[in-house]
């Protein structure tokens, strides 16, 4: 809930590189990468959209847990991936989703970030799918 009041401060306030720096420091974003997203105009002018995010995820409601009704009506067929080396509450939040979804298969990505290929994500669902 903090990180989230945080940068919604910080994007009511016009200081977008402070809402991604801050978002993304506590996503365990190595800092000089960091440092090349907010100094990429791209990503300043997309850094307003955090707030859907923010909103939809109910972090300032809930305090970034995962909304479990809405999870647990989950009929589909579910695979959930998480990274290796992704920061510990991606996998943690990856581990519970995947408990909440009935029927749910967790799979991590072992050697990947939260920014895994394209090419790792296919071959994740593609196995996924074929069984």
């Amino acid at each position: 809930r903090e990180l989230a009041q945080g940068v919604m401060a910080a994007l009511e306030d016009g200081r977008a590189a402070d809402a991604i720096s801050g978002f993304m420091t506590a996503a365990g974003v190595p800092p000089a990468m960091v440092d090349g997203m907010v100094s990429d105009p791209a990503m300043i002018a997309m850094a307003p959209t955090m707030k859907y995010d923010i909103e939809v995820m109910g972090e300032l409601q809930q305090g970034g847990t995962i909304p479990e009704a809405p999870a647990r009506a989950v009929t589909a067929r579910t695979l959930v991936l998480a990274g290796g080396v992704s920061p510990d509450f991606f996998r943690d939040t990856a581990s519970r989703l995947a408990r909440l979804i009935a029927g749910a298969k967790y799979r991590v990505l072992e050697g990947e970030d939260h920014g895994a290929e394209p090419e790792v994500v296919a071959h994740a669902v593609v196995d996924f799918l074929a069984r």
